[in-house]
């Protein structure tokens, strides 16, 4: 091996180490820290009607259907060791006639888009009620099993959405800006359905539509026959949406 081969050896081992440095310097490499966590619950007794209304910063929604009487708020907050005092959650009850309205938010007070911080949140809900659903997470899946509902808005900024109803909803609307929206229906339901996918694809198979629209990022009419009175407003920019029954 002569001398000017050696060099460019030398170099290209110079050069690597260099990017090994470099990218060990920027996180790259990053090993997630331990995490402390915290359990903050409310219970409120069921009436009527109930309307939720949910914000989480950084976390999973989950609702879940239970034989008690009585309506579980639950989050569970997650930081490194030392940080979790910046997380807190708040949550509230109004009762107007036969409506209450529960109202919750989880809140990150010092550190804004920490990917170390979160803040899940369980919703327990009584079979027996009767509830509209309004449920924002901002990094998180979302998830909605069957219920008497009357109206469903959810919507995530990074997550997946999914939703089942027994074709008892009036409308669902639905919004994923990155992730999968998928809605299981009561089979048989009647619904009207608007969709649209920017970056992804449109999926109803088994089900006949009378469409108004229909191309590759959109869908737009109405089943040909069922029951029920269900408006469907769905959404996913980076992800799938599909609608079955099940």
């Amino acid at each position: 091996m002569d001398m000017k081969t050696s060099m460019k050896i030398a170099l290209l081992i110079v050069i690597a180490l260099t990017v090994v440095l470099v990218v060990f310097q920027l996180g790259l490499f990053y090993t997630p820290p331990a995490l402390d966590q915290r359990e903050e619950r409310s219970v409120y007794e069921l009436n009527t009607n109930v309307v939720i209304d949910a914000v989480t910063f950084r976390g999973n929604i989950e609702i879940q259907s239970t034989t008690d009487n009585q309506i579980e708020v639950i989050y569970t907050l997650k930081a490194p060791s030392g940080e979790l005092s910046t997380l807190t959650s708040q949550t509230t009850e109004t009762k107007n006639d036969n409506q209450t309205t529960i109202s919750t938010r989880a809140q990150d007070k010092i550190t804004y888009n920490n990917p170390d911080h979160s803040a899940d949140l369980l919703i327990k809900l009584p079979v027996s009620g009767q509830y509209d659903l309004k449920l924002l997470s901002e990094d998180g899946d979302i998830t909605i099993p069957q219920l008497n509902v009357g109206k469903v808005s959810v919507s995530t900024t990074s997550g997946n959405i999914n939703i089942a109803n027994n074709g008892n909803a009036k409308s669902l609307e639905a919004i994923s800006m990155h992730g999968s929206v998928t809605i299981g229906l009561a089979k048989n339901t009647l619904f009207y359905v608007a969709a649209m996918v920017i970056n992804g694809n449109i999926h109803h198979s088994g089900i006949t539509i009378d469409a108004e629209e229909q191309t590759a990022t959109q869908l737009k009419g109405i089943t040909t026959g069922g029951e029920g009175n269900l408006a469907l407003t769905l959404l996913a920019s980076q992800g799938d949406i599909t609608i079955k029954y099940q």
